[in-house]
């Protein structure tokens, strides 16, 4: 498990295992303070597989930052 502060979001990005396919699927939760409290966003990449734990949590952060960086510029 991987933890990253990014910009005002906390990112925690993991490589969860499936068996059925033996690989590493990247999954990201991405959480934040707002105005009306805590927030927080999943992101499960059921279509990417990954042959790591290491690559998947890669993966997953960069995941999460492209969309904090979406979310933010469209604010």
């Amino acid at each position: 498990m991987a933890a990253l502060l990014y910009k005002v979001f906390f990112i925690i990005a993991m490589g969860r295992f499936d068996k059925q396919k033996e690989r590493c699927v990247p999954v990201a939760d991405i959480s934040w303070h707002s105005a009306s409290g805590y927030e927080s966003h999943t992101i499960h990449n059921s279509v990417r597989y990954c042959g790591t734990k290491q690559k998947a949590e890669a993966f997953a952060l960069e995941a999460a930052k492209s969309w904090i960086d979406a979310r933010v510029k469209a604010a």
